[in-house]
């Protein structure tokens, strides 16, 4: 079976110390071994809020006398709100936590399956059946349609000699068009729409009209969809740590930025641990260089404004320790097939 070079990283070093959890590993000089870590989980926290922006409509003062409102919009404003959050998981590569597998007996190393960044995915399995999706991290903002036509008036209205006179003009212009369409809804006109879809786009035309001159009184409101990510890596215990801050003015700021309300982050870690080592003895089987990882976990809280946004448990794969596959495994004619969860470690099944 062949496989990406990509995938397999073939070690021929005259020095080269590595780490783990369980034992240190070197890779001796003129040594042909492979290297592969142990995953790395880090947690992707995506806020989504909606962006709400105010624009006063130049003849708010008479939005009152003329329309009988005194919902208006008086000066410009942007403010966000918070509308969800939600945590997705990113694994990488523990670079502290790597070993080495050399040539032997019943082990071929050319049958280990690497991801790019040198995590092992499994043993004597396809390229095709390998699977190491990464969530899409991007902040972004969604701008909703609105019009930008100009003001719909017309040229006796720009001639009025104040703005009063304008707005009158426009008040009159709203309550022509209710009529009109009044009219039309009773069949009280000379001409009636052909058909149903005639009769549609003549009212969607008479409503935008009706909707641009009212936003000339009570001001227009829009509102954007936007998003903003960061990553958050495990270590240890943290009790209502700042992670950033949401201003309802300025958006997601700095946690250092007082002018936000904070974001708080709880991390309750739960990590593995043996209890019983192997003995080595006649009875126990041997240890191949092989190791999978027992991943931990945690339980994650983040919470705005005296609510919690998020509350559950994670697979933490840092927070695990590594298990030596035996090496009876790797005894027979048949290579067996293995199958690691790329983003703990773990095994998934063994064929």
């Amino acid at each position: 079976m062949e496989y990406d070079m990509k995938k397999m990283t073939m070690i021929l070093a005259t020095w080269l110390m590595l780490t783990s959890h369980v034992q240190a590993q070197m890779v001796q000089e003129n040594e042909a071994a492979i290297v592969y870590y142990m995953p790395k989980t880090e947690l992707v926290i995506t806020l989504e809020y909606d962006v709400i922006k105010r624009t006063p409509g130049v003849f708010y003062q008479y939005a009152e006398r003329y329309l009988g409102t005194k919902e208006v919009v008086i000066e410009s404003s942007v403010s966000y709100n918070l509308q969800q959050m939600k945590v997705d998981m990113l694994t990488s590569a523990d670079t502290e936590r790597a070993y080495k597998v050399t040539p032997q007996k019943g082990v071929n190393t050319q049958l280990l399956a690497l991801s790019e960044d040198g995590r092992l995915l499994g043993y004597n399995i396809g390229l095709d059946t390998l699977s190491d999706s990464k969530p899409n991290i991007q902040n972004s903002t969604c701008k909703t349609q609105h019009s930008t036509s100009l003001m719909p008036l017309l040229e006796e209205h720009f001639m009025a000699t104040s703005i009063a006179k304008m707005a009158e003009g426009a008040a009159k212009m709203i309550y022509r068009i209710r009529e009109t369409r009044l009219n039309i809804l009773a069949g009280d006109v000379e001409h009636v729409p052909a058909d149903g879809e005639a009769m549609r786009l003549v009212l969607n035309e008479l409503n935008q009209q009706e909707q641009e001159l009212v936003e000339l009184f009570v001001g227009k409101t829009s509102i954007e969809h936007g998003t903003h990510t960061f990553v958050y890596t495990p270590q240890e215990n943290v009790e209502r740590e700042v992670v950033c801050r949401l201003s309802q003015h300025n958006g997601v700021v700095s946690k250092d930025d007082l002018s936000g309300e904070p974001i708080y982050l709880t991390l309750e870690a739960s990590k593995q641990s043996l209890d019983h080592m192997v003995e080595s003895n006649s009875k126990a089987p041997m240890l191949s260089q092989i190791y999978y990882n027992l991943p931990g976990s945690a339980k994650l809280t983040i919470e705005y404004k005296n609510k919690n946004w998020v509350s559950a448990a994670y697979q933490i794969a840092q927070y695990g320790v590594a298990i030596p596959l035996a090496q009876d495994l790797f005894i027979g004619k048949q290579a067996p097939i293995i199958h690691i969860n790329p983003q703990t470690g773990n095994i998934l099944s063994i064929q």
